[in-house]
Parts: structure tokens; sequence; C-alpha cells
């Protein structure tokens, strides 16, 4: 019986490796830049409390800005524990 492979030997793409690919940005600048936009985000909203108490904008746009942040923060939270928890995951593993 004759075994055909379907001419894998002659696709470009198997023959010629490909070096990887440099990140653009690497993972500590991606948390580093995600933590400054939640930062961003609670000074927002500390400014726009203070902005209405001095009656510069309305209650409904405080609340929003507030709970942007609020938002922001609590999926930080979220990924803060499954980063710690992939890492004693990881720690846990017999080498």
């Amino acid at each position: 019986m004759k075994v055909h492979f379907g001419g894998l030997s002659q696709n470009p793409r198997l023959t010629k490796l490909q070096s990887p690919q440099e990140p653009t940005r690497s993972f500590q600048q991606f948390l580093r830049d995600a933590l400054g936009e939640v930062n961003e985000l609670q000074q927002q909203s500390d400014v726009a409390f203070t902005k209405l108490l001095s009656g510069e904008i309305e209650f409904h746009e405080a609340m929003i800005t507030a709970e942007k942040a609020n938002l922001a923060l609590q999926l930080t939270m979220a990924i803060r524990t499954k980063l710690i928890e992939a890492y004693q995951e990881i720690m846990r593993m017999q080498v």
C-alpha cells in the first residue's frame, strides 16, 4: 500500500522556519498602561464630585464617572486575583 502525503514537503510554510516576531508591548508595559488608565478614571471621578459640589455638573454625570471608575477598579482587582491564582498554581506544579 502506497501512502501519498499530498505534497507536504512542497508547502512553503513548512520548509522555511520563521523567527518569532517581537511583541510590540511587553506584559509589564501593558499592565503599567492599564493601571494608569484605572488611576486616571479614579482621578476623573474625584474631579467630577468636586464639580458636583460646586454645581458645575449634574448629579447623573458625576455618578456615571464614578461608576466607570468603580467598574475599572473591580475589573483590575479581578484580573489581579486571577494572576495570583495562576502564579500559585504554577508554584504548586511538580518539576
